[in-house]
């Protein structure tokens, strides 16, 4: 995949929270939340650097 220059890589994302009956396993819709794209990545979630001796040695740690 190329990156376009600029536009995001998706208009944003559904998430549906459905409940099911164990007993029938019907699928019973209980809301929809629409969230929209980031330009950026969130990155107070991203893994924080590796401080393992190899990494370290790399330059890879705070």
């Amino acid at each position: 995949m190329t990156d376009t220059g600029g536009q995001a890589a998706h208009p944003g994302i559904t998430v549906s929270v459905y409940r099911i009956n164990p007993e029938t396993l019907k699928r019973t819709h209980v809301s929809s939340r629409k969230l929209p794209a980031l330009d950026d990545p969130v990155l107070n979630l991203a893994f924080p650097p590796c401080e393992c001796p190899r990494c370290r040695s790399l330059g890879a740690s705070r």
